[in-house]
């Protein structure tokens, strides 16, 4: 059988397509994967989807209408409940991070880590409380407008000096974008989550943050000095070596420091969907056996009715 050039074409636009439209899949399970509100309205327009085509199906004109007139204008609703999500995105997209770190960008986190690590070791020995995030591709800006605008270079005194119990910016959350202090006393909305008895406000605060972004955020306990990590809807307690081992290997990524490739982030995205497929499939959480967690809470949601 002949194969023309026609045919080739059309088999690599099929291709294509499969891959930009299992790309999009992919991004938008990524973006509300740890975001339950989100989930649920993607529930509610997935039911709605399945009763445009049964109404179709069986003839119902009416009804089908009056989705076709809730579809026309559920554009709008998506753009304004997705506001703080798209524009997230967008800034993700406009960022250079195909520009893999230079060695002077390196030296700044590590510098920005070692300050940072420092100042909750003392923070942790002094049993003053503190409340750190440090932002990653969701954007944080909504919070900082919450927050006393600061930019300043992250140091050990400066960090110590904002937590000091009775100052004004006690309470609240430090913001780091990069590796600069963004502002101080931001606060963030708290989890539903049901936490242990012994995690207080600053706990149930990090956690709501992680659940809705990616970013990571540091808590010190006020009452036992103890030092806990909030990701991804999940809390961890950390020794101080631990938390230093952490943060290096999420701010820096020394595997990405090999030749640039115009397959890298292809190549890297893969690489996270297989280990977060092969993660789920055993039900269990790996982690880094360098980093040494003390404990992994649990978090379970909050039983409706008090059942």
């Amino acid at each position: 059988m002949d194969i023309s050039l026609s045919d080739v074409l059309t088999f690599l636009r099929l291709i294509l397509d499969i891959l930009v439209v299992w790309a999009l899949i992919y991004s938008a399970f990524r973006l509300v994967r740890n975001n339950s509100r989100t989930i649920q309205i993607l529930k509610g327009l997935l039911v709605i989807m399945i009763v445009k085509v049964l109404a179709v199906w069986i003839g119902l004109n009416t009804l089908s209408y009056l989705i076709d007139l809730f579809l026309n204008w559920g554009i709008v609703a998506i753009l304004i409940l997705f506001q703080p999500e798209i524009r997230g995105m967008l800034e993700k997209v406009g960022k250079t991070t195909a520009i893999l770190p230079n060695e002077f960008q390196i030296s700044q986190y590590t510098n920005m880590i070692n300050e940072l690590v420092d100042a909750c070791t003392d923070m942790s020995n002094s049993k003053t409380g503190a409340l750190i995030t440090i932002e990653q591709s969701n954007s944080l800006n909504d919070y900082i407008q919450s927050g006393i605008r600061m930019d300043s270079q992250v140091s050990r005194e400066l960090l110590g000096t904002i937590f000091q119990y009775g100052t004004p910016m006690h309470d609240g959350a430090v913001i780091i974008q990069g590796t600069q202090i963004a502002c101080a006393a931001a606060y963030f909305p708290p989890t539903t989550k049901d936490l242990p008895s012994k995690y207080g406000a600053r706990h149930r605060a990090a956690v709501g943050i992680s659940e809705i972004t990616d970013s990571i955020t540091i808590i010190v306990s006020e009452e036992t000095g103890n030092i806990s990590v909030a990701y991804r809807g999940q809390l961890t307690q950390y020794p101080p070596e631990g938390l230093k081992r952490y943060l290096t290997n999420r701010l820096i990524q020394v595997d990405e420091q090999e030749t640039p490739s115009i397959l890298q982030p292809v190549i890297k995205t893969a690489k996270s969907f297989g280990l977060s497929m092969s993660k789920k499939s055993d039900g269990i959480v790996r982690i880094d056996e360098r980093i040494k967690p003390i404990e992994v809470v649990d978090l379970l949601e909050k039983k409706q009715g008090g059942k």
